[in-house]
C-alpha cells in the first residue's frame, strides 16, 4: 500500500515542478520593465513665483508707507552686512543695489496671485537686486522663509530681517 502511494504521488508531484517551472518561465518572458514609484526621479515642486509678472508690483504693497531691514551675507568672509530701505527708496553696499519697489505684512499666494492677508504672519519684501546695472533678483523676500526665494549669487546672500510700517498719522501730513 505504502508503495502504490508512492507511485502514485512521484507522477503528480513531477508534473506539479513542470508546471511550476513553466509558469515561471513564461512569467519572465513577459514581464514588463516599469519602474515603481518610489524608484522614479524626484520632479521639483511647482514654483509659485514662476506664473507671477514681477515686472508689475501690486498696488496694495506700495500703498502703505514704511521700511524694511535687510541683512547681507558676505560668503567669503562670513560677514554680514545691515541696510535699512524705505519703501521706494533704494541702499547700496559694496557694488550691490537694492530697492524696496512694496512690502506685505502677510504675504499669501492664491490661484497664482500674490495677496496681502493680515491674517497670515509672513512679512515679505518686494525689491530688485542689482550689480553694476545688471539685474540679479526681482521678486519676492519672506522674513519667515528667507532660504525658498532670493538672489543666487557665489558670493553674496541677501534676505529680509523684518518690515517696519510706519502709522498713517506718520505719513498723512507729508
Amino acid at each position: 500500500m505504502k508503495r502504490r502511494a508512492m507511485s502514485m504521488i512521484r507522477p503528480i508531484f513531477s508534473v506539479a515542478v513542470m508546471l511550476g517551472v513553466t509558469l515561471l518561465i513564461s512569467g519572465c518572458e513577459q514581464e514588463k520593465a516599469s519602474q515603481i514609484e518610489w524608484q522614479l526621479p524626484l520632479e521639483k515642486p511647482e514654483d509659485l513665483h514662476a506664473g507671477q509678472n514681477h515686472e508689475a508690483v501690486p498696488e496694495w504693497a506700495v500703498s502703505r508707507n514704511g521700511h524694511a531691514e535687510f541683512i547681507w551675507l558676505e560668503k567669503a568672509t562670513t560677514r554680514q552686512h545691515s541696510t535699512v530701505v524705505a519703501l521706494g527708496g533704494a541702499a547700496e553696499l559694496n557694488g550691490w543695489d537694492i530697492r524696496l519697489l512694496g512690502l506685505a505684512s502677510g504675504l499669501r499666494v492664491q490661484n497664482r496671485a500674490f495677496l496681502n492677508d493680515e491674517n497670515v504672519h509672513n512679512p515679505a519684501a518686494f525689491v530688485e537686486v542689482s550689480r553694476d546695472g545688471k539685474g540679479y533678483y526681482r521678486g519676492w523676500l519672506y522674513e519667515k522663509f528667507p532660504e525658498l526665494f532670493g538672489m543666487d549669487d557665489s558670493g553674496w546672500k541677501v534676505w529680509l530681517k523684518g518690515i517696519t510700517f510706519r502709522p498713517p498719522s506718520e505719513t498723512e501730513g507729508k
